[in-house]
């Protein structure tokens, strides 16, 4: 956050959305990997016939089962 001449500026993390196939190939992922554990993790936004998720929650949802191996190896 930075104040300007006594404005308030916040900066907010870009957000972008991603189609299904999309995500599931910069994820790296087969489809049902990416349904099975990805999908309970995040947001899906419908338009019509097509799915969308958020970038942010796509990477924060792999960061988070990447910790949840880690903590079950311990």
């Amino acid at each position: 956050m930075s104040q300007r001449g006594g404005a308030v500026n916040m900066r907010v993390p870009m957000q972008f959305l991603m189609q299904k196939e999309s995500a599931i190939q910069y994820l790296d992922m087969d489809e049902m990997t990416f349904e099975r554990f990805i999908i309970p993790m995040v947001a899906r936004l419908k338009f019509g016939t097509q799915t969308f998720f958020l970038t942010d929650q796509l990477e924060e949802a792999v960061i988070s089962l990447a910790e949840m191996s880690i903590t079950e190896e311990e």
